[in-house]
């Protein structure tokens, strides 16, 4: 493929991703998705909102009714696609520095798009095709709150919180300024954990570290656990894929483990396969 990689479009903003291709790779998904209705989110970087408002104008162009989600983790986009059953534009250069910024495509099913559908997205963008809709059928856009709440809420419930409160853990959390700002400390301290944090303002400058939550990037983490009790340190990426790393072994160990707000949780057993159900967040037409 010429325009998506493994992990959809990156670049450095305004130079090579521009609003004009954003604005046509959201036509092209949203021709090829069909759909009625689908999403936009994006994590905290600076040209975020400026990319959101093309992807949306873009889907809406196509006749697609626009959820914009706001700033939001990868994992909340997933689960909010899922239990909606749309597909979604997400705005995100993950790990990369603060001047970048991309474009992955999630499907209904809260997957990233397969690579035969990818194809078929960027050769509508490759060729100029998209279905374009008249005045009388563009999309309309709305504003969704509670995106954020109801991944947590679904994650807190999905764990044996008892188990975890009795624990008693005290969690470093370091989002790095980006979308996990918004959910990685209110997750634990849900599940009764004590929460310190470091670079846990939402800022797309990215100022207390790079995105990326390799050793090197995490020094301000690394004092925060040695000079506390904490039981280990969670880092994250700009939109809360990266995987954590423990900066001072674990005082509690559990066989059974979920990740979820950044770090691997202790998760009861299943009792069956979970049903589908629609998020209880609130519309706003915009």
């Amino acid at each position: 493929m010429e325009l998506f990689g493994s992990s959809g479009i990156r670049g450095v903003a305004l130079r090579y991703l521009t609003p004009e291709l954003v604005l046509d790779i959201a036509k092209a998904a949203g021709t090829v998705w069909d759909a009625d209705r689908a999403a936009v989110a994006r994590d905290t970087r600076t040209t975020g909102e400026l990319f959101a408002n093309a992807a949306a104008s873009g889907l809406a162009a196509v006749g697609c009714d626009v959820d914009r989600l706001g700033v939001v983790p990868t994992p909340a986009v997933g689960h909010y696609c899922e239990s909606a059953g749309v597909p979604c534009v997400l705005v995100t250069a993950s790990h990369n520095p603060p001047e970048f910024n991309g474009i992955k495509l999630v499907g209904d099913d809260g997957v990233e798009l397969s690579v035969d559908v990818l194809e078929r997205v960027e050769r509508r963008v490759l060729d100029d095709e998209y279905d374009h809709a008249d005045w009388r059928t563009v999309g309309e856009t709305s504003r969704i709150d509670g995106v954020v709440d109801a991944y947590a809420d679904q994650l807190v419930a999905a764990v044996d919180r008892q188990a975890i409160a009795d624990a008693d853990l005290t969690v470093a959390v370091d989002p790095g300024h980006g979308a996990a700002s918004v959910a990685s400390p209110r997750i634990y301290r849900e599940l009764g954990c004590e929460v310190l944090t470091v670079n846990a303002t939402p800022d797309g400058h990215f100022p207390g570290r790079d995105s990326e939550p390799v050793p090197e990037h995490l020094d301000a983490l690394s004092r925060l656990v040695a000079t506390t009790d904490a039981t280990w340190g969670s880092p994250t990426t700009a939109t809360a894929t990266g995987r954590s790393s423990s900066t001072r072994p674990a005082r509690h160990r559990r066989r059974h483990l979920l990740r979820g707000a950044g770090r691997r949780l202790p998760v009861g057993r299943r009792r069956g396969r979970q049903r589908r159900q629609r998020l209880p967040a609130t519309r706003r037409r915009l």
